[in-house]
């Protein structure tokens, strides 16, 4: 038997609804007003990082070559539907065929950070400090931009390697906080947003596309800016899993099929695009927000139906297992005999693979979001038994 943390799942739960907030925010309102452009900065200040952080967790480089054709599988996929479907309700979109669309950005980047995953496990600190060194001064590279979502990637890697050594021991150590502890985490979680508001930080700095070039910035100043992000979405990432105990229940299901949660609520937030600007246009500014928190529950609760999330699953896990065949085909005794680690592990590597475990112990991967049948409701503190890993897609 294994046990099984529910926490991951519920603060996954939250994330994808943020996502979905943000979407619908930023399509019917935009940054322009004060209100929206206020929430904006505190969804986008840290729901990607502390995402990736997540995906950092339950990241496992066995069968890497599977996990990567799966993702490599969704994108590729996901490309031309946003491209056709965005086309046919508004207007073609104005980007070239090597940058990934919208939110599609996010399935490329886990191709690149999965590549990496050996060496982040084979020297976990050398790579802790070059991912740090590369999110911070990436941004000298102003060439690179939207391209292949290198910038991005480049951007948001230390957080998924932080979530790959650390995010197990900053989970136990956030959820044993206490109460007035935790409320002291959260004020001070908080200042930093009140900081990129009051200075009226652009919010393309968030995105993690443009480098320095584009916002007219020094590198020391751009560096600056991006060591600040990094550290506010750090701290908020923290504050999160600190209180993900105490989140409601029914979060545990939609961080489980968050998958078809993300790939599928856009084509409904592109869809509406007009409606929602000319319900912009005729109301006020609160009740355009409160519509667009309305809309983003309903959507969220109506693609966390096990069929999305299972047949996204079946496909990719399907296509990607047809690809990884053929590309064994030339290696058959590579195949049979699997990886094998043939060169002695690093004292650095052996000190993060308590946490590994733990993840093992933990049951499914919260990056497994297709439950196995119903979920109900954890026990008390987070943790569930359960017996076997999920048959879907490793992710």
């Amino acid at each position: 038997m294994h046990t099984r943390d529910y926490r991951l799942d519920k603060a996954k739960g939250l994330l994808i609804l943020l996502v979905v907030l943000g979407h619908f925010l930023e399509q019917m309102s935009g940054w322009v007003l004060d209100s929206s452009s206020v929430l904006l900065t505190a969804i986008y200040s840290f729901h990607m990082p502390a995402f990736i952080l997540l995906a950092g967790i339950t990241a496992k480089s066995t069968k890497l070559l599977d996990r990567i054709l799966v993702f490599v599988v969704l994108v590729v996929t996901a490309q031309p539907i946003y491209r056709y479907w965005v086309a046919w309700v508004d207007t073609e979109p104005d980007t070239d065929l090597t940058e990934p669309y919208w939110i599609t950005w996010f399935l490329l980047a886990m191709v690149w950070w999965f590549l990496l995953l050996p060496l982040v496990e084979r020297f976990p600190k050398t790579m802790l400090a070059a991912s740090i060194t590369i999110g911070i001064f990436g941004g000298v590279l102003s060439h690179i931009d939207y391209a292949l979502t290198i910038g991005r990637a480049m951007t948001f890697f230390p957080f998924f390697v932080i979530g790959k050594l650390y995010g197990m021991r900053l989970l136990r150590w956030a959820g044993g906080l206490g109460i007035p502890q935790k409320v002291g985490l959260s004020v001070l979680s908080v200042l930093p947003i009140v900081a990129f508001c009051a200075y009226e930080v652009h919010h393309r700095w968030f995105y993690g596309a443009q480098g320095f070039e584009f916002f007219d910035a020094s590198v020391p100043y751009g560096a600056a800016v991006r060591a600040g992000l990094l550290a506010s979405a750090l701290l908020t990432t923290i504050v999160l899993l600190a209180w993900s105990q105490h989140l409601p229940d029914f979060l545990i299901v939609v961080g489980q099929r968050s998958l078809a949660i993300y790939l599928l609520h856009g084509l409904i937030v592109k869809g509406l695009d007009e409606p929602l600007n000319e319900f912009a246009g005729a109301t006020n500014e609160p009740v355009a927000i409160l519509a667009c928190i309305v809309a983003s529950v309903i959507v969220t609760a109506v693609l966390t139906w096990s069929p999305f999330e299972r047949g996204i699953r079946w496909y990719s896990s399907t296509v990607a297992g047809w690809l990884a065949r053929v590309l064994r085909a030339p290696f058959p005794n590579r195949a049979k005999t699997g990886r094998r680690e043939l060169r002695p592990q690093s004292s650095g590597a052996k000190a993060h693979q308590r946490d590994t475990h733990a993840v093992d112990r933990a049951g499914e991967p919260a990056d497994q979001m297709a439950p196995r049948g119903g979920t109900g409701a954890p026990p008390r503190g987070g943790l569930a038994l359960t017996s076997s890993h999920s048959s879907g897609p490793p992710m």
